[in-house]
């Protein structure tokens, strides 16, 4: 999470702090989850982390809290990065099958494209994305997946969000805050985010490093074991020696792949250190 996003969510629990009570006059979707006009707020804090939806949970003396998923208007995505165990807990092995063999065409697709930086396997978001790069989410998912990665998988908690904010001004007053917070419904993240995609993420191991680590949906596999070791820094030359292959959901990830290359095809691509 970027300082930006921090410093925009901390602006929006001290908004909150700053008031006595929420405003009386609430929509009808806000009442409908169990939100009470009027109601005096206890605290208002950041809660994000990787395993929450909730960003800024307004606690209040009576009724539902206010649970609120906080994204930039300038940010993509809502499912960031997601790895194997998270993905097989919120979707099951059959969906992740299934986008493995669909991330797999799209790799063996991409790697023959002129404008294609090198990469040995491909991650994924959720969310906003066009171009070449992005699948329609719904070839893979339900519609109802799409309220999942937004509101936060599993039972009422927390951690789950029962509303958005979307902007990137932070509120004035409590009346500006509870004004722009918006249901969690697919009018609402179609407003926000288009047609929700799933991305591809190719990671260029010779130009980006902590994103090695992150899990993959397909992998390089080289035709053979070259005779003697090879380094490779193109993708015209990478496409030459083998294609991409399905994967198994064992939280494999593009530093693992980099080092099977290297260590049993006689294959180097270098890293950045």
């Amino acid at each position: 999470m970027s300082a930006k996003t921090d410093l925009f969510e901390q602006e929006i629990a001290n908004c909150a702090n700053s008031s006595h009570a929420i405003p009386t006059n609430l929509p009808s979707w806000m009442q409908d989850l169990g939100i009470k006009p009027g109601a005096k707020i206890l605290s208002a804090s950041r809660i994000g982390s990787s395993n929450n939806k909730t960003d800024v949970l307004i606690k209040l003396e009576s009724g539902a809290n206010i649970k609120i998923s906080i994204k930039l208007s300038s940010a993509d995505y809502f499912g960031n990065w997601y790895g194997h165990l998270r993905f097989l807990e919120e979707f099951g092995e059959e969906t992740f099958h299934q986008l493995s063999k669909a991330i797999t065409d799209w790799a063996n697709y991409w790697i023959t494209q002129p404008n294609a930086s090198p990469f040995v396997g491909v991650s994924i978001c959720f969310g906003r994305r066009s171009g070449n790069t992005a699948i329609p989410f719904l070839d893979i998912f339900e519609p109802e997946d799409i309220i999942s990665i937004v509101r936060g998988y599993g039972e009422e908690s927390d951690a789950t969000a029962n509303c958005m904010y979307i902007s990137s001004t932070p509120p004035n007053s409590i009346e500006e805050l509870i004004s722009n917070l918006r249901p969690i419904n697919h009018q609402s993240i179609l407003e926000a985010a288009g047609e929700f995609m799933i991305a591809c993420r190719p990671i260029n191991p010779m130009t980006e490093g902590t994103n090695r680590g992150k899990n993959v949906y397909t992998a390089f596999l080289p035709h053979r074991r070259l005779d003697t070791m090879t380094t490779v820094t193109t993708t015209s030359e990478l496409a030459q020696l083998g294609s991409f292959v399905t994967v198994q959901p064992t939280r494999l990830n593009h530093n693992h792949i980099l080092n099977e290359l290297s260590r049993e095809f006689n294959i180097t691509i270098p890293r950045k250190q």
